[in-house]
């Protein structure tokens, strides 16, 4: 058991290893694209709607556009920044059906380090033939850098989350066991099948570790009944979900062992 707990730590501990996620990062990024929206965040910077304006999507052109710049323009503080960091990139194609007419969507993302705060900025652009326009435009203000916002740490955390992370280590603790005890477990016939359903959890509760919130999956299915799952910088979300397998098979354990064994032998008369 010790053993499968401490793999489950390492298995988090990887999950947000910063220096593999900056790695990544990087290896996505595209590069002529990425200049491209730090310009255009330069402009917002500096107050120059116009060229912004001139590098937006027409259909995005609305009367109150010019109120929506500047209003992410104020997230920047009025002085330069210290750093810039990349800390999301992602690249999407797509294809009109029945037309050879393709698009590629960049979805980019930098954290903007100033003396005293931090600002995180996503700006979407779309590539069309030899066009590249503005696709949208957001910045928010943060009081620490997202390293630290979504950091997998135990300190100032709420009772909610101490229980959500004993849960879901008693949950993949649960499958674990059920599934050696399956295999040491006589069973007549298809004891493969069992030992496999015993690793299947049903329906997910998500637990965002950053912000405390809940949602909930009722359609899917979870090997070993939980997850711990986290995006580049994101927070980490926690997935538990009811291990039916295991419980099933703990609850006819005894019905297979009494079905698997030999008939009595009949008695010979002397």
């Amino acid at each position: 058991m010790k053993r499968v707990l401490l793999a489950v730590v390492a298995v988090l501990c990887l999950t947000l290893n910063a220096c593999s996620q900056q790695a990544l990062i990087d290896r996505m990024e595209p590069k002529a694209e990425s200049s491209s929206a730090k310009a255009i965040i330069d402009q917002l910077r500096n107050g120059d709607i116009d060229a912004v304006k001139a590098q937006l999507d027409p259909k995005y052109l609305s009367p109150g556009i010019d109120g929506k710049l500047r209003s992410v323009a104020s997230t920047f503080p009025d002085n330069s920044p210290e750093s810039v960091k990349t800390v999301g990139a992602y690249t999407t194609h797509f294809s009109k059906f029945g037309s050879h007419e393709q698009s590629v969507v960049f979805n980019l993302t930098y954290e903007y380090e100033f003396r005293d705060t931090w600002v995180v900025a996503n700006v979407m652009l779309k590539r069309q033939g030899d066009k590249l326009m503005l696709e949208g435009l957001r910045a928010k203000r943060l009081a620490a850098p997202l390293e630290a916002t979504n950091a997998f740490t135990f300190k100032d955390k709420s009772v909610t989350h101490w229980l959500m992370f004993a849960l879901l280590i008693a949950d993949v603790l649960l499958c674990v066991y059920a599934f050696v005890l399956c295999l040491r477990t006589p069973i007549a016939r298809r004891k493969w099948l069992w030992a496999l359903f015993t690793l299947v959890g049903v329906t997910t509760l998500h637990f965002d570790w950053s912000s405390g919130q809940f949602s909930f999956q009722p359609l899917s299915v979870q090997l070993l009944s939980g997850s711990a799952v986290a995006q580049v910088y994101g927070p980490l979300v926690l997935g538990l979900s009811i291990p039916l397998g295991a419980i099933w098979f703990l609850i006819v354990r005894r019905r297979l062992i009494a079905a698997s064994k030999p008939p009595p032998l009949p008695d010979v008369p002397a």
